[in-house]
């Protein structure tokens, strides 16, 4: 069940679980915990092997001798802060078989935070049309686990998570663009929702091959069509969400690319080009849902209709503009560090915490309306 997300992993998220194993054995501690993958990605910066996440980590003064004390003392403190892994036998099959470290040496179990971090991370792979899992991935998975005791850890640190967020998805944008690996909305959209499908189509066929092999007539399975629609209610917002913040950072590469080759640009051009990339982001969405149900999978007995798409194309635009002053205070708080002006700092942060706010509402509009949307068609016969 686990083994899926270590299939993905990269060589450079594999060496941060390598260094995670090697934390958790030198401290003696009985399972691999969210602080050890920390110590992990920390680790990572001293390595040839240089990553996003590293790299985030650095911005925000996280530096490996500092944390590594931070880290040990409250796991000394907290040994049990996180459950363990209820799915031990898999989890430390998956790690012997990809790290060969069988025989002499015990496998630590995995806490219940770590693979979820582990889960999130996946997502969020496929969320940015990534091919593997990669640390920055691993980062933001443990970045959204609120009760984590990595979290705990960056409290003490005094980082600012929100910020660290950015910072990492700021990078993965640089680095897309670097690589001029720039893949649109649509196709990223077509083909991580395709791959959401795929995984848990294979896992209802198992259960269906084990019913029949049993004689177990009695068990009702999701038939194709309802494990489609239940991908769609369950991922599609968040999708839209992620690739929204993630397309405005690579237009923002785009503008500052620009700028280097023909001169700074008057704010009026920028505008215009941020204003038209907003309505060609919320017509390309419409296009990747008719897409998707006319030609993909066509499970809905009818189509959205003006309404429905206006109201969804409505919260994309509004998600845009909110990324873009969510940016733009960004490097203003960059700045303002850089002068170490306290009083500005102060209200800069006030005016972020306002857009993460709003960000936040954003996006349980955008899922409200996608099940609003989508639960009121019926799935075709």
């Amino acid at each position: 069940m686990f083994d899926f997300v270590f299939e993905r992993a990269s060589e450079s998220l594999l060496g941060v679980v390598y260094l995670s194993l090697d934390e958790c054995l030198r401290l003696n501690n009985k399972y691999v915990s969210s602080e050890h993958l920390l110590l992990g990605l920390i680790a990572s910066q001293n390595t040839e092997d240089d990553n996003l996440a590293g790299r985030a980590l650095a911005s925000m003064s996280v530096d490996a001798k500092s944390a590594a004390q931070e880290i040990e003392n409250h796991l000394r403190l907290n040994p049990d802060l996180e459950p363990v892994f209820n799915d031990r036998p898999q989890s430390v099959d998956a790690v012997a078989k990809l790290t060969g470290r069988t025989g002499a040496i015990e496998q630590p179990a995995f806490s219940a935070a770590l693979v979820e971090a582990m889960r999130r991370a996946e997502e969020y792979s496929v969320f940015y049309g990534s091919e593997e899992i990669e640390p920055e991935h691993l980062l933001l998975g443990i970045l959204d686990l609120k009760e984590a005791g990595a979290i705990t850890v960056f409290e003490e640190l005094s980082v600012n998570l929100e910020f660290l967020r950015k910072q990492t998805i700021q990078l993965i944008a640089q680095e897309s663009f670097a690589q001029g690996n720039i893949g649109g909305l649509r196709s990223s959209l077509i083909q991580g929702l395709a791959e959401f499908v795929e995984r848990h189509y294979r896992s209802v066929s198992t259960l269906n091959d084990l019913a029949q092999r049993s004689g177990h007539t009695r068990l009702h399975l999701p038939s194709r069509s309802e494990i489609v629609h239940m991908v769609v209610i369950t991922y599609l917002s968040e999708f839209l969400s992620t690739q929204v913040c993630f397309q405005r950072y690579l237009l923002e590469e785009s503008i500052r690319n620009l700028s280097q080759r023909v001169g700074t640009l008057d704010q009026e051009v920028t505008a215009t080009i941020v204003t038209s990339a907003a309505q060609n982001l919320r017509a390309e969405v419409r296009s990747t849902i008719e897409h998707m149900w006319c030609n993909e999978y066509r499970i809905l007995s009818t189509m959205l209709d003006e309404a429905e798409h206006d109201l969804i194309g409505s919260v994309i635009e509004d998600l845009w503009w909110a990324q873009s002053e969510e940016i733009a205070l960004h490097e203003s708080f960059s700045d303002a560090l850089d002068d170490h002006r306290r009083k500005h700092l102060l209200n800069l942060q006030k005016r972020r915490i306002e857009i993460a706010s709003r960000l936040n509402k954003l996006s349980t509009r955008l899922n409200d309306t996608i099940k609003q949307c989508f639960l009121k068609h019926p799935i075709s016969a």
